[in-house]
């Protein structure tokens, strides 16, 4: 009976040692596992990242231009030399500057006021009107001309309409059509208000503003 019991007691005891043993050998088994995964899971996180770290990389630097911050001059974001505030061209300063004009002074020996006006009553422009300043007035097709018309039977310096002293006098310019005022061929005749005027095929009114 005592000597079961002591059997017993070491076959107990042989038997804890080895799951001593053994539960030692499976703890540092499932630690090795345990370490070889985590490395597996950063590798993968690795491998993972590298693309989108690189694409984030590559919308940053798209479009701007790789400068060597070693070199002499070149200014990058990690340069510690600091690019030089824009100079303002010469003359900025007074050309930005609000400045008062006197207008009667701008317009003093280029304007001249209105004495009268004659109006187009036929041909391709009907309805427009000219003004008519003190002095000379000339009509006919030249681009240089005061009132400038497209009639084909006209002369390029066809007359003149002179305003002198409060008078308006109608001067024919040795047209070749010849000037008429009120259906009289003219060489020379003052006019008053209302009168009609007629070169080549076009007729024209006359006012005067007094």
């Amino acid at each position: 009976m005592i000597a079961n019991l002591i059997v017993d007691f070491f076959r107990n005891l042989g038997q804890q040692r080895i799951d001593g043993v053994v539960n030692t050998a499976n703890a540092k088994k499932m630690g090795a596992i345990a370490k070889a995964k985590t490395e597996a899971a950063k590798k993968f996180n690795a491998a993972v990242d590298a693309p989108v770290k690189a694409a984030k990389g590559a919308v940053k630097t798209d479009g701007m231009k790789k400068v060597d911050p070693k070199k002499e001059g070149d200014v990058g974001w990690f340069s510690r030399k600091k690019p030089e505030p824009e100079q303002a061209s010469p003359g900025y300063a007074e050309q930005d500057r609000t400045m008062a004009i006197d207008v009667s002074q701008l317009n003093r020996g280029t304007f001249q006021p209105c004495v009268g006006w004659v109006v187009v009553r036929t041909g391709e422009l009907m309805g427009r009107d000219f003004r008519l300043v003190d002095g000379k007035n000339t009509i006919g097709t030249a681009a240089d001309c005061d009132v400038v018309l497209t009639d084909p039977y006209l002369s390029s310096k066809q007359c003149v309409i002179r305003y002198e002293n409060g008078t308006f006098t109608l001067v024919d310019l040795d047209s070749t059509n010849g000037t008429f005022l009120n259906d009289t061929r003219v060489s020379k005749e003052d006019m008053i208000d209302n009168d009609t005027i007629r070169v080549g095929r076009t007729e024209l009114k006359f006012k005067a503003l007094e």
